[in-house]
C-alpha cells in the first residue's frame, strides 16, 4: 500500500516581512513542488526509513529513525543540522498527535522537489505541508510551531490560485484570488544564486523589536493595488513603490541599485532580501528581457508565464 502527498512551491511577490506583523501580503503558487510517498516495502528491517531526494533524483538525507521517539538508528546522508530539523518537525507532529507513526513498522517514507534546494521555493513549507496531511493535523500550526513563518508559503502549499494573506490576531487569514499581471510577457523570475536562510531572516526581522505599524497599511495597499492593477506601466510603479517602502524599513539597498541600475524597469526583490529570486518588469520583448541578465551572469532566467501555477 502507498500513500501520496503533494504541495505547491510559492512565491511572495508583495509583502515580505512586514506580512509578518500583519500586513496583507500577495503570494502565488508555482508550478515546481514536493512530492511525498509513504510505502511498506516487503524487504524494510528499520522502523522508519526517511529518504529525500533532490529534483535530479540523488539522495540528499537518508536516515533511519525509531518509531518510539524518532531517535536517529542508522544515517546514510544529510547534514546534522537538516536531520535536527527533520526531528524536530516529527517530534512536534507527535506532540500533536500523539499516536503518528507510534507503530510503524518497515515504513519507507521519501519526498522529492521538482526543483533545486537552492531556489528558496519552499522546501522546508512543501514538506511541512506534506507531513502535516499525512498525519491529519494542522499544517499552519505546525509551521508555526517548527519555523515561527507567517505561514503564507503554506496556503500555497494547498492552493491552486493565488492568495491575499495576512495574519491577525486570531491566526492567518486569506482568500484565494485571480491574479494575472498585465502583460505577463514582459515578467521574469530571475534567481541571484545566494540562497538565503529564511528562518534566519525571519528571526532577525522579529528580534528588531519594531512593528514598522506606519508601513504596514502601505504595503497592505499595495499589494491589493497589484493584484487589481491592469497596466503594465502602473504595475512597475506599484513594484517601485513597494522596493522604496522597503529599503526603507529595512535600511538595505535595494538590488535594483544594487545590481541593476541600468535596467529599464523595475526589478523587485521576492522574500528574503539579497538572495533567491527577483521579479523583473520592463517594456521589453521577452527575448530582450532574458538576454539583459543572461548577459550579466544570472543563467536562471525564468519567464512569469513559465513559472506562475497554470490552472
Amino acid at each position: 500500500m502507498q500513500q501520496e502527498f503533494y504541495a505547491h512551491g510559492k512565491l511572495l511577490i508583495a509583502g515580505e516581512y512586514l506580512i509578518l506583523h500583519g500586513a496583507m501580503g500577495l503570494a502565488i503558487p508555482v508550478r515546481y513542488g514536493q512530492r511525498m510517498r509513504v510505502s511498506t516495502p516487503a524487504d524494510m528491517s528499520a522502523e522508519i526509513h526517511w529518504r529525500a531526494l533532490t529534483d535530479e533524483g540523488k539522495v540528499w538525507m537518508d536516515v533511519q529513525l525509531r518509531a518510539a521517539d524518532f531517535a536517529i538508528t542508522q544515517t546514510q546522508a544529510g547534514t546534522e543540522k537538516e536531520i535536527t530539523q527533520l526531528q524536530k518537525i516529527l517530534q512536534t507532529v507527535r506532540a500533536q498527535k500523539p499516536d503518528y507513526l507510534k507503530d510503524a513498522r518497515g515504513l519507507l517514507i521519501e519526498h522529492q522537489l521538482e526543483f533545486p534546494r537552492t531556489w528558496g521555493l519552499g522546501s522546508s513549507s512543501t514538506l511541512v505541508s506534506n507531513v502535516s496531511a499525512h498525519a491529519g493535523i494542522n499544517p499552519f500550526v505546525l509551521h508555526k510551531s517548527v519555523f515561527n513563518g507567517s505561514g503564507y508559503d503554506i496556503a500555497c502549499a494547498r492552493s491552486k490560485w493565488p492568495v491575499l494573506y495576512r495574519i491577525d490576531d486570531e491566526g492567518p487569514v486569506y482568500d484565494t484570488v485571480h491574479f494575472m499581471p498585465p502583460a505577463p510577457e514582459q515578467l521574469v523570475f530571475v534567481h541571484l544564486g545566494k540562497k538565503q536562510d529564511t528562518q534566519v531572516s525571519v528571526d532577525a526581522f522579529l528580534s528588531g523589536g519594531n512593528n514598522h505599524a506606519e508601513y504596514i497599511e502601505i504595503i497592505s495597499e499595495l499589494s491589493e493595488a497589484l493584484m487589481f492593477c491592469d497596466d503594465a506601466a502602473d504595475f512597475i510603479q506599484l513594484l517601485d513603490e513597494h522596493e522604496e517602502v522597503m529599503q526603507y524599513v529595512l535600511q538595505q539597498e535595494k538590488i535594483k541599485t544594487q545590481l541593476f541600475a541600468d535596467f529599464p524597469g523595475s526589478v523587485k526583490s521576492l522574500g528574503a532580501w539579497g538572495g533567491d529570486f527577483v521579479l523583473a518588469a520592463a517594456p521589453m520583448e521577452p527575448t530582450a528581457l532574458q538576454q539583459y541578465f543572461t548577459d550579466k551572469g544570472f543563467t536562471t532566467v525564468i519567464p512569469y508565464l513559465d513559472m506562475f501555477l497554470k490552472q
